[in-house]
């Protein structure tokens, strides 16, 4: 069994991504908590309320320190496995071509992960790939925590939500960043900021810290991304 030990942090609604983040550098950096993390992230987001797509997930980690940040997905509407072999210039021109020209849902994230991938001030990286596992144990095996997100509604078994409430037909899915800071045979040790939800039958969810089991969590990543942050160098905090 490998364990990291990180930092749970209790995110207001919407926030979960700058949560995870947030833990993720204050275990390179004790002076980043989530308050200085909100801080620095309404500079890739004004309303961090509505939450934060992949693109911006990315751009956060490389903002609040990550020089190098490898997004691994396997996200079809967005990505192809024709891809998949491409070097990062190459995969840039697709991302360019494809962003204004794929279904008009996914537009905004595959603009968002254009936008992020093209900034050459940092050694970011795509890897199209669903072998979540081995990227993430060998992330840990190095002692670097990993930031996920994965299908909320479909591990707790929610309903989908609608606008007014349930609606099993029409309602959408909810996603949500943790951070994985260990795993052992069985499955990946979570860090979770969410707080609000768990009670009642999801009690023992409460205080954050949990097991997804292998096969579950390669299920719910889905169409969700594992983000590998790296390469941290300490920001300061002037961040205004």
């Amino acid at each position: 069994m490998k364990k990291l030990k990180v930092n749970r942090y209790l995110q207001s609604p919407g926030h979960c991504a700058v949560a995870a983040i947030s833990t993720a550098a204050n275990y390179y950096d004790p002076k980043i908590n989530y308050e200085e993390g909100k801080k620095i992230a309404v500079k890739i987001s004004e309303d961090l309320s509505e939450g934060l797509d992949s693109g911006e997930m990315a751009r956060l980690l490389n903002t609040i320190g990550f020089n190098k940040v490898t997004l691994i997905s396997s996200n079809v509407y967005i990505f192809d496995y024709s891809w998949d072999k491409l070097k990062r210039k190459k995969l840039v021109d697709k991302l360019k071509i494809s962003k204004s020209k794929i279904h008009h849902e996914h537009r905004a994230v595959s603009n968002s992960i254009y936008k992020w991938l093209k900034d050459y001030n940092y050694d970011n990286n795509i890897i199209i790939d669903y072998n979540f596992g081995r990227y993430i144990r060998d992330f840990i095996n190095k002692k670097k925590p990993v930031v996920i997100t994965f299908n909320w509604t479909k591990f707790f078994k929610f309903a989908k939500e609608g606008r007014n409430g349930p609606d099993p037909i029409k309602g959408e899915l909810e996603e949500h960043a943790v951070v994985v800071y260990g795993y052992n045979d069985k499955g990946a040790f979570i860090c979770d900021s969410h707080h609000d939800y768990y009670k009642y039958k999801l009690k023992k969810y409460r205080k954050g810290s949990y097991i997804i089991n292998w096969e579950n969590l390669m299920s719910i990543i889905e169409m969700g991304d594992v983000f590998l942050p790296d390469d941290y160098v300490n920001i300061g905090l002037n961040n205004g």
